[in-house]
């Protein structure tokens, strides 16, 4: 249970699924509540049985509820685990979850009047073991039930089912993801740079007035820049990637006062900044977009991968 958990994790934390569940903040919320509880159910059931059950009947009792309440908000968990990532499967409608859900539901949830005075219930307290215990039902008409519960039993089929599901998941997926990444396998990112040392190289050299200084020039190449970034912003959304603003918003105000600085030298007009400003910010912009292509590297290793 637990290694299936982290697994969903791993992928929910992966691009394409983190970008779009981050989207929506409640089912974000749900997904990473179900999973935890998911696996704090599992550790209640795991200290159930690997403990006494205790000597005193209230302990007895205490440990009962816990347990049968532990396998009720586990399979609640992982119904909202399906539900949050946008599958179909109706985990409740499972016939032996349902008899699960049920025993509870009888012995520890609402024994005192089931199904509106359909059914009452008792626990035998003398039959109460760590193994489990008898149930007399009485139903509406008078008719008696007795049943023999047994806990061991009710843990290993909910275990059984419900790993199976989380193994389900996680092939759904592996599957959705494989598939988006073999969708953008042969289109490289850091192909969308390939001419931006060439355009930070235009705009060191016409930095300054002089004979043969061509600001219009560059400013053009401060504009196709600027389109690479925006160009990598995009391919970035199509492929559901999100990563941290800072890495490319650095590279928005150098940019704007660097086209800002060669209008104003092309149109003979006073500039904003001075000269060695500029050229700080011509530094900044290519040293700081090499971080930017390595980033874009290293997805593109991911989707190759």
């Amino acid at each position: 249970m637990y290694n299936h958990i982290q697994k969903i994790r791993d992928y929910i934390n992966e691009h394409p699924f983190q970008y779009k569940l981050l989207k929506n903040f409640k089912l974000w919320n749900q997904l990473c509540s179900s999973m935890d509880v998911v696996e704090d159910a599992e550790l209640a059931i795991d200290t159930y049985l690997e403990n006494d059950l205790g000597s005193g009947n209230g302990e007895k009792y205490l440990r009962l509820y816990g347990v049968l309440q532990a396998l009720f908000i586990q399979q609640n968990a992982v119904m909202h685990l399906i539900e949050a990532l946008g599958l179909r499967k109706k985990l409740e409608k499972h016939r032996k979850l349902k008899a699960i859900r049920e025993i509870r539901n009888d012995s520890v949830g609402h024994p005192t009047k089931r199904g509106n005075f359909k059914s009452y219930h008792f626990i035998s307290r003398p039959t109460i073991s760590k193994e489990g215990f008898q149930l007399m039902s009485v139903y509406e008409g008078g008719k008696t039930k007795f049943r023999d519960i047994s806990i061991n039993s009710l843990i290993e089929q909910q275990r059984l089912y419900l790993t199976q599901e989380l193994a389900n998941i996680i092939k759904i997926l592996e599957k959705k993801r494989n598939a988006h990444k073999e969708r953008f396998k042969m289109s490289k990112l850091v192909d969308i740079f390939s001419s931006v040392d060439y355009y930070c190289e235009k705009i060191f050299e016409n930095i300054g007035k002089g004979k043969h200084k061509q600001p219009r020039f560059a400013s053009i190449n401060v504009k196709l820049i600027q389109d690479i970034l925006r160009e990598f912003k995009t391919a970035l959304k199509r492929r559901s990637v999100k990563i941290d603003a800072y890495l490319y918003e650095p590279l928005d105000y150098p940019l704007s006062e660097l086209s800002l600085y060669f209008r104003a030298i092309e149109n003979k007009k006073r500039k904003r900044i001075n000269e060695k400003t500029a050229h700080i910010f011509a530094f900044f912009v290519r040293e700081h977009i090499v971080k930017v292509r390595e980033i874009a590297q290293e997805i593109d290793k991911d989707y190759s991968s």
